[in-house]
């Protein structure tokens, strides 16, 4: 969430700011951001939000599993991945950023939410400038004569829906940032106040609304956490009714389908034996249906302009010949052969020395350290779990990935790390058989390098689209990402083992999806301990996410796109920059990343209630979106400090309900 780390910056210099010798400047807020989200995806990229707790605490002896790692290899295994996709991405950026100027936007807001914080119309300005592009590449023939996009405004770059534009203006910031930053404050405190006496009253995160016996036995409750309504409003209505419809299917239809025929026998909350782990095949199977699709699209889409480019000039070059009665001229100017409007109009880049851009030799040494550090860590530390050619292999995944998801986020504002992950855990498994002991483990391991990698990538390029808008040295954002993961590194090793000394896992309070997933998706590919009658349902979902994939593709520019829902919507949805304040007509498959068809309803309604005040807030009452931007997130952080403070509780046995 880099627009609310930026916020949250500023915010917090700004309270401070009359002790400070110097103001704190835009450049320096676009660090701060770029620090603090590498360090925020450290526990991600680190496994221990998913493939780790799954090798610790799900594997079963028949899967030479449960594992119990050191802190000592968890630490390892961590800085093995720390900054892989980070030295990935930094070549890409003339590509990316300069050359085919990829929207990024997230990063792209979060520029412009820079400049409003600070006033700066050359910030705003600069983010426009850097949308538009010239686009003959991506239209046909008949396009060519049309007129420009400035004229025409069908190539308009909208980066925000209208009523969040309207708030990124410089005269509403001069006028009431300092009042935006109070609502952030105010909805810090009571999201607070409110997890701490949920705490001492737990029943509050888990009102039984429709019953108790829905809530006990099909588990329909509601949860006011606010920091879940916080993601609500973020996230935004249209993601969120994707979401609200996988968890009817899933827990209004599927659940009670599989209960009532003896498929998932057990509890209704249990993952083993109960539907709430039965429908998790089916989402997985949504989940690599448009995957598949997906994934593949976003790597053959940039071969479209190059093959229409070479039919063109072959059928020039046919028709010229025909013209002079087959005779080819001895000179031929190839340049008459491409069209104007196939010529890439590439973004002036700033006049930067070489000392603040990242050298090939920067690069070059920097790969050399990780790659030595990857096989010291993984080799070494894993050398019983890791056969060494899926390690070698899995390396090379990375690039591939780093690249797939660079051009992902820059088109649909989602990395797809988790299909990329999925894609990885399908080749791992070639390459690791059945018949190695350690199988599960060594596919999850290495499919989480390669998910870990394009993850850093991806955030490294939309880092460096941010910089790019406000200033900031390349070099800069290349060091910046490096030490926020390094430091992630540490903090996250050191936080997950004392979550899992003081916390029962997997728990009602942490049920650990992600752990989950990983090892629903190794189960699958290699067919091992599937539940009954699951494997049709996951292939039928399969085919139905496959298809809402190729629907959303055909439809891009239709009014109908918005109406089909995302194969990886319905049972997977991560905190992802709004879709709903962000324009994304142009999204193509929405790979969205944070569990949904299973996890509880609970959750989801609080979301879909945050959807509903945002709505309500800013087309009833005139609440400005940025307004509700600073109070979703406080009620995010809130929680998330709280958290820690009720570890220090559970450290110490403070007596609750």
């Amino acid at each position: 969430m880099p627009m609310q780390t930026a916020l949250l910056g500023f915010a917090s210099f700004r309270s401070i700011q009359h002790r400070l010798s110097k103001s704190l400047s835009p450049a320096e807020t676009t660090i701060i951001e770029i620090i603090a989200g590498a360090l925020g995806l450290a526990p991600f990229t680190s496994g221990f939000t998913g493939l780790i707790p799954a090798l610790e605490f799900l594997t079963t002896p028949a899967e030479n599993g449960p594992k119990r790692f050191s802190v000592v290899q968890l630490l390892w295994n961590s800085l093995a991945t720390c900054a892989l996709g980070i030295v990935v991405a930094a070549p890409f950026r003339q590509l990316f950023i300069l050359r085919d100027r990829l929207r990024y936007p997230s990063a792209t807001a979060t520029g412009i939410l820079i400049g409003v914080l600070f006033g700066k119309e050359t910030i705003v300005a600069r983010a426009q400038q850097s949308e538009i592009r010239v686009s003959g590449s991506h239209h046909s023939e008949a396009d060519t004569d049309s007129d420009p996009p400035e004229a025409t405004g069908r190539n308009e770059v909208r980066l925000a829906d209208p009523a969040f534009s309207n708030d990124l203006g410089v005269g509403f910031v001069q006028g009431d940032v300092g009042r935006a930053v109070n609502v952030l404050l105010v909805s810090l405190a009571g999201s607070s106040l409110f997890s701490l006496v949920s705490y001492f009253i737990p029943i509050l995160r888990n009102v039984p609304i429709f019953g108790h016996t829905v809530a006990k036995d099909w588990l329909w409750a509601f949860d006011l956490s606010p920091a879940y309504l916080g993601y609500g409003i973020i996230i935004g209505p249209s993601v969120n009714a994707g979401i609200l419809l996988g968890a009817i299917v899933g827990w209004g239809i599927l659940s009670p389908v599989a209960k009532h025929n003896g498929w998932a026998a057990g509890p209704v909350g249990d993952w083993d034996n109960g539907s709430r782990g039965w429908i998790l095949w089916v989402g997985m199977g949504l989940i690599l249906g448009d995957s598949a699709v997906g994934l593949s699209w976003a790597i053959f889409k940039p071969l479209i302009p190059w093959a229409q480019r070479r039919l063109r000039a072959r059928r020039l070059k046919i028709s010229r010949s025909q013209e002079m009665g087959e005779q080819n001229p001895l000179l031929h100017d190839r340049l008459n052969t491409h069209r104007k409007d196939d010529m890439v109009d590439s973004a002036v880049d700033d006049n930067w020395p070489t000392s603040s851009l990242v050298t090939p030799s920067l690069i070059l040494w920097t790969s050399a350290a990780l790659l030595f550090l990857y096989l010291v860590s993984l080799l070494g530390v894993f050398r019983t779990l890791l056969p060494l050619p899926a390690t070698l292999i899995a390396l090379i995944l990375v690039p591939l990935g780093g690249f797939v998801s660079m051009r992902s986020l820059g088109e649909t504002d989602d990395g797809a790390a988790l299909a990329i992950g999925r894609m990885a855990q399908f080749i791992i498994a070639l390459l690791v058989p059945a018949s190695n002991p350690n199988y599960i483990s060594a596919n999850v391991l290495l499919g989480g390098v390669v998910e870990a990698g394009a993850s850093q990538a991806s955030q490294q390029m939309g880092g460096l689209k941010t910089a790019y808008m406000t200033k900031t040295p390349p070099r800069v954002v290349y060091y910046s990402q490096i030490i926020g993961s390094l430091a992630g590194t540490l903090v996250a090793t050191l936080v997950y083992r004392i979550y899992t000394s003081l916390k029962k896992i997997p728990s009602e309070e942490f049920g650990i999806p992600d752990a989950h997933i990983w090892l629903v998706a190794a189960r699958l590919i290699y067919q091992q301990t599937l539940p009954p009658r699951v494997l049709a349902f996951a292939i039928a979902a399969f085919v139905i996410g496959a298809v809402f994939s190729v629907l959303r593709i055909l439809g891009s520019n239709r009014w109908w796109r918005d109406l089909v829902p995302s194969g990886e919507q319905w049972p997977l949805v991560r905190s992802a920059f709004p879709s709903s304040l962000l324009n994304s007509d142009e999204c193509l498959p929405n790979l969205l990343t944070c569990p949904d068809m299973y996890i509880v309803p609970a959750i989801t309604l609080l979301r879909a209630l945050g959807s509903l005040i945002l709505v309500i807030g800013r087309d009833r009452f005139n609440i400005k979106s940025f307004v509700l931007l600073c109070s979703a997130t406080g009620l995010i952080l809130g929680q998330g400090i709280f958290s820690l403070i009720a570890l220090l509780f559970d450290a110490v046995h403070v007596p609750h309900f």
